[in-house]
């Protein structure tokens, strides 16, 4: 099956968009003809207890990231954060006319949300999914993304089938190990392609570059395959001296990937209308396909 006639199903459905209640202020327009977003919020007389508001007064956007997910995200050498999240986060922050402090949490401790104000935004390829819609608020997706196996290059599994009772490994708390856990079986959001191995044992670390650290430091019978993005594989590929490939060339699910907002927290309402316009308008100018282009050299954000 065609990765992009799928991902245009998905983008012709609606996204789990969720806005919060009991704003009255208008949001202001990414689009206006003068002046950040922030700066129109407070013209405009944004409440101080709303989220955009929260944002706005501090001047700053308290961005949770993973600072070892290249291409996605990875603080390098010199203590700067790269990748395609990482451009993402900070773009959004100019356009809203903030600074970002990166936030560094397990992801198991984003996807569940009721964050505590430890940090404002999850600018870090969220999947959208029917469960964590009931903690997070998702805005419009900036990319679509599929997911895949990657195996050991000696090995000889040569489809899903094979690993049929074997040790898959993923990061916990990623779509990538609830595929494994549960196939999506009824989800609306998530278009899956394979079942996933029967009788599979999922083996998690809090991230999903640990997997490739545990075996490319020997421990190569931790796993018989990882799951994860067909991105996220070909960088773990190419920094493995050969000891890896792709199980198949066949994705096993597709889905959006957004920004996300909690719940829990101050009212998200008119953030969710500034940001998406902000979204928007980085699809609309390129911006987006450009940090696609440059980090991950395909276009991930077109479906």
């Amino acid at each position: 099956m065609k990765i992009k006639s799928t991902l245009l199903a998905l983008l012709a459905g609606a996204a789990i968009v969720v806005g919060a209640c009991g704003s009255s202020t208008a949001s202001p327009s990414a689009s206006a003809a003068t002046g950040t977003v922030c700066e129109q919020a407070i013209a405009a007389g944004e409440p101080a207890t709303t989220l955009l508001g929260k944002i706005c007064a501090a001047g700053v956007i308290k961005i949770a990231t993973d600072p070892a997910y290249p291409p996605y995200s990875e603080l390098n050498a010199a203590g700067e954060y790269v990748g395609f999240d990482s451009d993402s986060a900070r773009e959004t922050a100019e356009r809203l006319g903030v600074t970002v402090e990166w936030v560094t949490p397990d992801w198991a401790a984003v996807t569940a949300g009721n964050w505590g104000g430890r940090w404002d935004i999850s600018i870090g390829s969220m999947t959208q999914t029917e469960a964590r819609a009931e903690v997070v608020d998702f805005l419009e997706p900036y990319f679509y993304e599929a997911g895949y196996l990657l195996v050991a290059t000696d090995s000889t599994y040569t489809s899903v089938a094979d690993l049929a009772g074997k040790t898959i490994c993923a990061g916990e708390s990623t779509t990538h190990a609830t595929w494994i856990e549960t196939g999506f079986a009824g989800s609306t959001v998530v278009d899956v392609f394979n079942a996933p191995p029967a009788g599979a044992v999922l083996k998690t670390y809090p991230t999903d570059y640990n997997c490739i650290e545990a075996y490319l430091a020997g421990r190569t019978d931790d796993w018989d395959a990882m799951a994860q993005s067909r991105e996220f594989m070909e960088n773990a590929i190419a920094n493995s001296d050969g000891k890896l490939k792709f199980l198949s060339e066949e994705p096993n699910f597709a889905g959006r990937i957004s920004f996300a907002l909690d719940k829990s927290g101050p009212d998200t309402a008119s953030a969710i209308v500034a940001i998406n316009e902000i979204i928007a308008a980085m699809h609309a100018d390129g911006t987006l396909s450009g940090f696609s282009m440059t980090h991950l050299s395909r276009d991930v954000t077109k479906p």
